[in-house]
This record gives C-alpha cells, structure tokens and sequence, in this order.
C-alpha cells in the first residue's frame, strides 16, 4: 500500500514542479536573445561585429517576444513564431527550451537581400 502512495506523491510532486518551472513569453525572448548571440560569436571572430551580434540579439529577442504564440499546457507550452514562410517553434518546459523547428536563417537572409 506504501509503494503505490509513493509513487502518486512523487508524480504529484513533479506536476507541481513542471508546472511552477513552466517558461514564460519572457523567458523565449531571453532563450532567443543569448541563443542569436552564440551564434554570432561562433561565426564571427571580429570583437566589433560580435558586439553586433549581441545587440541584434536583444533586438531579435524582444521582437520574437511580442510575436510569438504559446500554447499553455500547464505543464509545458510550445511556442510558434512565423517569419514569413519560415517557422520557429519550441517546447518549453522545466524553464527551458528544446527546439522543435527552425527557420533556415540563410534562406530567409538570402530572400530578404535587396535586388540587384
């Protein structure tokens, strides 16, 4: 009787642990901003540019904040941006994020060059 009561304490536990860590709109925004600055720092090697980097981070993060779409699950939430014909998405859960999709940022740099 003791080990199935345990177990339904621990399950309950969890609930309310995934439930309290469930990532805010916020928390993407942050996620997007460092994610945008790591990338930019792997492939840029420039002080001055890498300084770009972050900043665009910050812009893009608060950007993709404000147009993102979640869908609270209590436990977790996904999160879906549209950019264009590209589509970002991400489970968040446990205050972190595992992405689900993502825009190929080198066809969407290479469709929003100017012609010419």
């Amino acid at each position: 009787m003791t080990k199935p009561l345990g177990i339904i304490i621990a399950l309950m536990a969890l609930a309310c642990l995934m439930v309290y860590t469930n990532p805010s709109k916020d928390d993407l925004g942050n996620y997007i901003s460092q994610y945008v600055m790591k990338e930019s720092q792997k492939k840029i090697k420039d002080p001055q540019s890498q300084l770009l980097g972050t900043i665009l981070g910050g812009i893009v993060g608060s950007v993709m904040s404000s147009q993102t779409v979640r869908t609270g699950y209590i436990l977790f939430s996904i999160y879906e941006v549209q950019f264009g014909q590209e589509r970002f998405e991400a489970l968040g859960i446990f205050r972190t994020f595992i992405l689900l999709e993502k825009p190929d940022l080198e066809r969407l740099k290479l469709r929003n060059k100017p012609a010419g």
